[in-house]
């Protein structure tokens, strides 16, 4: 049988989430390798596929395409991705294993990989630096064995975090080895586990997100596997004494006997911290803190200040997000990790608003005694988000003229429909072809909706088939919510822009700035757009990658001003806060999900947080800088602009 390597593994994963051909040379960059390794990568996947429901399409000038349905797609990653272990995962098990086990071996851990033990030993040497940030230890005991030391509470934590960090398919594999520890250890089954959990939300009048009843079933599988190997956890008794005459406390207690183990004090009161910390989507299981419920207020009252609305309106929404901030502030207290899948998606398609939240939030890190990670910040920012969307999006309407040439019954049933499907925008008339000019003049419109095909200066046009099949409604909903998007955009820069604000020069010095460069294409933009970054180390080339990869995936979202793209990644490739420019001779068609056409590309690093975007944006929306930007033809042009 064909071993499938990691990169396969992900180009299968690319392809299995699109529904249209992707060229080889998309893909190479993409993954930045070759396209003749590529080639040998589909050679390879193809020969995997024989035996499933499923089919590599590929055909020359056009790209690449697999007909994959999920459940197939699922039998196929299940199937080869435990073949081989990159060194990172090797490390990563390699310290579950061994925070699940009194003691190991070298031989052990190689046998049970099925690597050899030199492998091991080179593995391992990765895992004490991934423990480093815990202050947790790996020792080394001759005629004894392998082992871990450190703080019990830091050691259930890490765990947690690891896991996490583990890729999808291999996280299967470390819950089986879990379960299996767990029945092995104890005599107990994951089924305890949820009886317990379910038997504390009922006394507790309380419902946990699905999100949360996973992470409570590792923590707690862990936990019981670290007891069973004499590791518990240890609190004052004062601590202990008062948790006791709490409530929550009692609720546990009652519930402990779902678990077919001995459960001490010490292990209870940890028990009712990992509840407390765990997110609900009915009731809460955290007490109350005047001081944290006063500080919530004060974080949401600084949100309403910046999109002007009165605090005490939407009161229901306003009492989840509290809530929501008690249990992330509970958890980064108490060392409890805040995972968010969404993370990456947020920044980009919200960047405005997730960097308006980070410098909300920044202002009561000194209060709190701790650092706002990125994943709850995202957080926040969808809570922020939807508060925005609930007050104001009100303001933001969006008018169109429609064009037929067809009869009443034609346009009438044109007009009903887009109405029925898209209800955010407002049909101001219907004209012939021949009375748009006056009609224009007349009404202010965003956009036009027509059955015929024209053009009309700087008037976006979308030509739709009168009975308006699904991909007119596709195409319509596009171009209204990138209107939306910019609006928001610059809503939010006027309401948080800074007064002491950097000139454009400043932020885009001239080393960073390509003018007249002739390009076709959008990868290679982006790679030139980011060379002078990466030349003077502020970069490292792999962002670029990462930044195509973004683009690929989750589209073109920041290109919310006309023609003008701001491209960002994920800061793992990030050495230094900086901004590059790259003005095109002639604009060029940009992305793969929805092409849109783009003159300008501006590349946004950001280590940390900072308000170039809010800034950049701020100036480069004032009355005629646009034009002026896309326009440059030598540095002066856009140092010009203010």
């Amino acid at each position: 049988m064909v071993t499938l390597n990691n990169r396969q593994i992900e180009i299968i994963n690319l392809l299995s989430k699109r529904d249209d051909y992707i060229t080889i040379g998309n893909i190479s960059k993409i993954f930045d390798i070759s396209q003749r390794t590529i080639r040998n990568d589909l050679d390879s996947i193809e020969y995997a596929l024989k035996g499933y429901k499923g089919i590599l399409e590929r055909k020359p000038r056009i790209g690449v395409k697999l007909t994959l349905d999920e459940r197939e797609t699922e039998k196929v990653l299940k199937m080869y991705n435990h073949k081989i272990y990159s060194t990172e995962e090797r490390a990563l098990f390699v310290l579950i294993i061994i925070m699940t086990k009194e003691k190991t071996t070298f031989e052990e851990l190689a046998e049970m990989l099925q690597v050899s033990k030199n492998t091991i030993v080179q593995d391992l040497k990765l895992s004490e630096i991934l423990l480093e940030e815990y202050d947790i230890k790996i020792k080394k005991k001759s005629y004894y064995g392998i082992f871990l030391n450190g703080n019990e509470d830091k050691i259930r934590s890490c765990l947690l975090e690891l896991y996490k960090k583990s890729t999808s398919y291999l996280q299967l594999n470390i819950e089986k080895y879990l379960n299996k520890c767990l029945n092995k250890c104890l005599n107990t089954d994951i089924s305890e586990i949820r009886n317990f959990i379910e038997s504390v939300e009922n006394l507790a009048d309380v419902k946990y997100s699905e999100e949360s009843l996973d992470e409570l079933e590792v923590l707690i599988n862990f936990s019981l596997c670290r007891m069973s190997i004499g590791n518990t956890i240890e609190y004052s008794m004062d601590y202990i004494n008062e948790q006791k005459s709490t409530k929550n406390y009692k609720i546990l207690k009652d519930s402990i006997e779902k678990l077919n183990c001995k459960v001490t004090e010490n292990e209870i009161c940890y028990l009712l911290k990992l509840f407390s910390g765990a997110k609900s989507t009915l009731g809460n299981f955290i007490n109350t803190n005047p001081e944290v419920d006063k500080l919530a207020a004060n974080i949401i009252r600084d949100m309403c200040d910046v999109i002007n609305i009165n605090p005490i309106e939407d009161i229901d929404f306003k009492e989840q997000m509290a809530l929501h901030l008690k249990v992330a502030i509970f958890r980064l207290k108490n060392n409890l990790i805040i995972d968010n899948p969404m993370l990456e998606e947020i920044k980009y398609k919200m960047s405005f608003v997730y960097n308006i939240t980070e410098k909300i939030l920044l202002q009561y890190e000194e209060i709190l005694n701790f650092k706002f990670p990125e994943s709850e910040i995202a957080y926040i920012a969808m809570y922020f988000d939807a508060l925005f969307e609930r007050n104001v999006k009100h303001k933001f309407s969006y008018k169109v003229l429609i064009i037929c040439n067809g009869g009443l019954a034609t346009s009438s049933l044109l007009k009903t429909r887009i109405g029925t499907m898209i209800p955010e925008l407002e049909v101001v008339d219907i004209c012939r072809l021949r009375d748009v000019e006056r009609n224009v003049k007349k009404n202010e419109v965003d956009f036009l909706i027509s059955t015929v095909p024209f053009t009309l200066g700087d008037y976006k046009v979308i030509q739709v088939n009168p009975l308006l099949e699904l991909s007119d409604i596709e195409k319509i909903k596009a171009e209204t919510f990138r209107r939306k998007y910019e609006n928001h955009c610059k809503f939010f820069v006027k309401k948080v822009q800074n007064k002491s604000q950097s000139g454009i020069s400043k932020i885009l010095p001239e080393k960073y700035s390509q003018i007249g460069v002739e390009i076709k294409d959008w990868q290679e933009a982006i790679k030139v757009a980011a060379e002078p970054l990466i030349k003077d180390k502020k970069i490292k080339r792999q962002y670029v990658s990462e930044m195509i990869k973004v683009i690929e995936t989750l589209g073109n979202y920041m290109v919310f001003i006309p023609e003008i793209a701001f491209v960002h990644a994920e800061p793992t490739f990030v050495i230094e806060n900086s901004v590059s420019v790259l003005v095109l001779n002639k604009p060029i068609k940009f992305g793969s999900k929805q092409e849109t056409i783009v003159k300008v590309i501006v590349v946004l690093a950001n280590k940390n947080e900072n308000m170039n975007l809010v800034n950049l944006v701020n100036i480069i929306t004032k009355e005629g800088n646009i034009k002026k930007l896309k326009e440059a033809t030598c540095y002066e042009d856009i140092e010009n602009i203010e």
